[in-house]
Order: C-alpha cells, then structure tokens, then sequence
C-alpha cells in the first residue's frame, strides 16, 4: 500500500486504461475511493494538462445522468491524478468475464444505460471518446454508468466524435447481445445496434426500451444485482513497471465554486507548476458548476 504526498492511500493497483492506472484508494473520511494516475510519460506537457483539466471541468459542469463524478483533480508539474467517489469496479468486461451468459432483461438494462448517458453528453457537445467494456463501471443497484468520460481524447488532443461513441455502444451491445445467448432478446438488441450504426442512437435507444421494459429484470435488476457480489476481484491487468506511484509534491486542486487560493500548493515555489496552477484555476473557474 503506498501513501502519496496528499494523504491518500493508493491500496490496490486494478487495471490500466488507455491513458494510466486505476487504483482503489481510500483516505481517513473517505475508505472506498477510486483513483485514474495518469501516465506520466503522457502529461509532461503543459498544454495536456490543461486539456485534461478542461475536460474534466466540462463534464462536471454538464453533470450527466450516468457519469461516475470526479471529485477532485490532483495535478502537479508533470504528473495528474484523478479521484472519483467510489471504487470503479466492477466494469463491463469483468461481468462478462465472470458470468458470460446475462439476462436478456439486464443485457438489455446495460445497453439502455449507456445510451442514455452518451445522449446526454452529445446533446451538450461533449463526447466519451473511449467507450470500452473497461469504461463501463456497474452500480450495486445494477445501473451502468461511465468513467474516463473526455480524459483520453484530451489526453490525445482528439474533438468531440458522436459518431465515435455511437460506433462503440453498436460494438458493446452486440457483446451484449452475444452474452444472452440464443433469444429472441439477442436479436433485439443486435437490431438496436444495427440501428445505431446507421447514424441514429436516439431511435435504436427508444426501441430498445420501449421493447426491453417487457422483459424481466430490466427495471429492477435482480439477476445482474444478484450476480455483482459473486464477481471475483479481477486480478491486477497492469505492467509491473507501472506498478509504483510517482507522486512529488503534488498540487491538490478542488473543484466547486472556483479554486480557493488555500487550494493551490506552494504555486509560487516553481514556474511550471505557477503557471500549470494559475491556467487550470482558470479554466475550472469559468467551466465548473456552482455546487
């Protein structure tokens, strides 16, 4: 278990995601945390760090239905931390792993979910831009939700892509149409993503939940609820070599009304990280959302 300099404890290394390392975390108040330690080698530049803080503010600020929250960002001269409220797992693809055949209802469910949260996001300009079966985070109430929403395409510098998020939720359905096996319900949902693939997300969703709400379990999620607690800790899916956290000194930004000035950690001391400090202060100012 290690410590970083802001007081959390980084206690178990989970997987890597196209842009760093998700690690359950905990603090005195807060014990199940979950923490994405961007890649190092990724954030060296100024200008990514402030995409990155841009993007997450962004999000916040639009607050969509079905986004696992951000609630803080932790950045320092060259490295960023990003810290959401509960521990992201399980993902899709360790549901998939453990129990390869779902309900029709909660495939379904799944499916409905994402559409939903993509929908809001597009309808305010912004995008996922990374939709994976390891983006997918699943709720102990049986909803998905998602997480790294904008993180990796501002990472890369890449504009918001719909068309993007829409070819990724076709994909993942027609997953999650494989995963219930030979049903009437499977084809449902490959004609969801068939719909989709066309161009149009908002009518396959609206089919899709208008023929689904017939179906059991995708209202209240009893099978896919029952079947959370048996889902076996995946074994860490990282690289030994990024195994260790390389945290000095960070500065530890809240987001909110603004960032006090108590916010920003020894700013003065270091050009790059006064600057880094003073443009995402800045940036979270005019982008987050009164709390």
């Amino acid at each position: 278990m290690a410590e970083t300099n802001s007081g959390m404890w980084l206690n178990r290394s989970l997987r890597t995601s196209g842009c760093g390392t998700w690690w359950s975390a905990s603090t005195d108040k807060w014990p199940a945390l979950g923490l994405l330690q961007l890649e190092a080698a990724l954030m060296v530049p100024v200008a990514v760090q402030e995409r990155v803080a841009a993007a997450v503010s962004a999000v916040r600020a639009a607050n969509p239905r079905g986004v696992l929250r951000t609630t803080e960002l932790v950045v320092e001269a060259r490295r960023a931390f990003l810290v959401v409220a509960t521990r992201p797992t399980p993902t899709l693809e360790d549901l998939l792993a453990a129990w390869p055949t779902l309900a029709p209802g909660a495939a379904a469910g799944i499916a409905v979910d994402i559409a939903a949260t993509l929908r809001d996001l597009h309808a305010v300009g912004l995008s996922h831009g990374d939709l994976t079966a390891d983006t997918v985070v699943l709720t102990p109430g049986g909803s998905a939700v998602l997480i790294e929403v904008g993180v990796l395409a501002a990472v890369q510098d890449r504009p918001t892509d719909v068309g993007a998020d829409v070819r990724n939720w076709s994909a993942l359905v027609r997953g999650l149409a494989v995963a219930t096996g030979s049903t009437p319900e499977a084809e449902l949902l490959a004609q969801a993503a068939a719909i989709a693939e066309s161009g149009d997300l908002a009518t396959a969703a609206r089919r899709l939940a208008t023929r689904a709400a017939e179906l059991a379990d995708f209202t209240d999620r009893e099978s896919l609820v029952a079947a959370l607690p048996s889902i076996p800790p995946a074994p860490p899916r990282i690289p030994a070599q990024r195994s260790n956290v390389d945290a000095v000194n960070p500065v530890r930004l809240r987001f909110g009304r603004g960032i006090p000035e108590a916010a920003i950690v020894a700013a003065a001391s270091h050009p790059v990280r006064a600057s880094l400090s003073q443009r995402v202060r800045q940036l979270f100012t005019s982008r987050s959302a009164p709390r």
